[in-house]
């Protein structure tokens, strides 16, 4: 399904004549994947973005694709499998931009986890996959981790654990779900920013926007409102209700990144 210039223009004109089950405010994963999901139950759905698709946190990510493997040390063991479910989903669903990856995990001697229970951990994640991850752990005594990865520092080195789990391309599998969600008849849009609401006996009812290409001013009818904004979720709130009292307490994750030519190995 196209998600080109003249089908958003297409797409506005029709946000202004129709009125909608659902409309989303956001154009990154979360917004994307609602509007799939409502839209393949048969919903009449509209979703508008104020910038391009995936521009905020959708296209920053850490792009793995992961069960999260430290979850296990506190027993998070229901968040662990419905992870890994959704890894092996997003593997029969979007195979050309979801891909395995290799993990290598040294193990030192005094450390707070050691190989027997990090083994453990790994027998139990390949488990909680139901052993469909793409390759299963393996384990790698002093010897075989540095002749593994010769970079490694071999002073108290125990040995190693590697396993699987695997990284995407985070926009465009962002794009892949709104075309997936308007090929069941979602109406999308981008560069339409929401800018205000409208309220019929209490409840929201219409949805302000400004088409940030031609300027001009319009509203959206709509049943239901989602707001899928992310960490901008204060600002769009305040802008749209006026009286808002702040709810979000952002994180910063930081990411390092290495010339290969200074750390040229093949596994994260």
């Amino acid at each position: 399904m196209s998600l080109s210039l003249l089908v958003r223009k297409n797409n506005i004109e029709k946000m202004q004549r129709e009125v909608f089950d659902l409309i989303i405010i956001g154009g990154g994963i979360s917004g994307a994947g609602v509007a799939r999901d409502a839209a393949m139950r048969g919903m009449k759905v509209a979703l508008v973005e104020a910038d391009d698709f995936a521009s905020g946190t959708s296209s920053r990510s850490s792009k793995l694709i992961h069960g999260g493997i430290r979850y296990l040390e506190n027993f998070e063991f229901g968040l662990v499998f419905e992870a890994l479910r959704e890894r092996q989903n997003l593997f029969e669903m979007a195979p050309h931009l979801v891909h395995p990856l290799r993990f290598m995990l040294p193990v030192y001697e005094g450390a707070r986890v050691g190989m027997f229970k990090l083994g453990l951990g790994m027998w139990a994640y390949d488990a909680l996959s139901s052993f469909e991850a793409p390759e299963l752990h393996s384990r790698q005594d002093k010897a075989e981790a540095l002749q593994h990865n010769p970079y490694l520092n071999p002073e108290k080195l125990a040995g190693s654990y590697i396993y699987s789990d695997a990284y995407m391309d985070d926009d465009r599998l962002v794009i892949e779900t709104l075309r997936s969600a308007a090929s069941h008849g979602a109406c999308i849009a981008n560069y339409v920013r929401a800018s205000g609401a409208k309220f019929k006996e209490g409840q929201l009812s219409e949805l302000v926007c400004q088409d940030a290409l031609s300027k001009k001013e319009f509203s959206i009818k709509g049943r239901h409102f989602v707001s899928t904004v992310g960490p901008w979720t204060d600002l769009v709130a305040n802008e749209l209700l006026g009286e808002w009292r702040r709810i979000m307490r952002p994180s910063k994750g930081v990411h390092l990144t290495f010339s290969r030519k200074r750390l040229p190995i093949d596994e994260a």
